[in-house]
């Protein structure tokens, strides 16, 4: 296990996201090596949710 840095994502303005936080979660080396990987790949950034906020059927612009 490995503990590594999970963004706190949060819907800003239009389609923007902004980072609220921080949050450690731990990663087994070998069920999660992809997102293992990942972080590793971008360090010193943390990783990013694999669920990201997006826009609402209602507040989509018609």
């Amino acid at each position: 296990m490995q503990a590594v840095p999970l963004a706190i994502v949060e819907k800003g303005r239009g389609t923007q996201l902004s980072v609220v936080g921080v949050r450690s979660i731990n990663l087994c080396s070998t069920c999660d090596a992809g997102q293992l990987r990942q972080y590793h790949d971008n360090r010193p950034n943390p990783l990013m949710p694999s669920e990201l906020p997006t826009v609402g059927p209602d507040e989509r612009l018609t």
